[in-house]
């Protein structure tokens, strides 16, 4: 058995969904692109694993476990998704690929906090050992989920084209309004300040690998 990062989430009030079909899609598409944009962190996955109700993959790395949530929080916004993430021995099956094959301490631990998160109310837990780091890097990426999670969609667009662009004219130019309505937008989700918090929160990911 191999060490790895284990991540399992699952949709809030997923029986909630009035339109089931249209869910998957949206789930299945922003699954794609986190596989596409994240795909050499992963060993496995992400795949879906019961409907639309649950996911999982295994990780080799947590370098960009802050972008992979957010990709998920912002895809399936308003539907809220709990993330859990666990260090531990993984058992492959006969398919290296096939998430629903494998088990071990890993999946047992994620699995657990997964819970934890539900319990708490939580969005997202980190567990690779070294708690104190651990538990101020979750508290820090629930804080900055939560505070995405309240921003409305004309200031998400924004702020993911600025992100993108890097420019407030190029994305005024794109979305069919003028700077000043971009500048307003950026200021009124407290940016560049956010931004500076989750240059840094990235930069100790980085360097917080067991």
């Amino acid at each position: 058995m191999t060490e790895r990062y284990v991540l399992l989430g699952d949709v809030v009030r997923s029986r909630e969904v009035d339109d089931r079909d249209a869910f998957r899609s949206r789930l299945e598409t922003t699954r794609t692109v986190v596989s596409d944009t994240y795909g050499t962190d992963f060993v496995a996955g992400p795949s879906m694993l019961k409907g639309i109700d649950e996911l999982g993959g295994v990780l080799r790395s947590i370098d960009h476990i802050y972008d992979i949530a957010l990709e998920f929080a912002d895809g399936l916004h308003p539907h809220p998704i709990r993330l859990a993430v666990a260090y531990g021995q993984v058992d492959v099956g006969e398919d290296e690929t096939d998430v629903s094959q494998m088990a071990g301490e890993g999946f047992h631990r994620a699995s657990e906090l997964l819970e934890s998160v539900e319990e708490t109310g939580l969005r997202f837990d980190l567990d690779t050992g070294s708690h104190p780091l651990d538990t101020a890097v979750a508290d820090e990426i629930n804080l900055l989920l939560e505070r995405r999670e309240a921003w409305t969609d004309r200031q998400r667009q924004i702020v993911r084209s600025y992100e993108r662009l890097g420019s407030q004219y190029t994305v005024a130019d794109q979305l069919g309004v003028s700077q000043q309505a971009v500048s307003n937008a950026l200021q009124s989700v407290s940016w560049p300040f956010v931004e500076t918090v989750e240059t840094r929160l990235r930069e100790t990911l980085e360097v917080s690998d067991p």
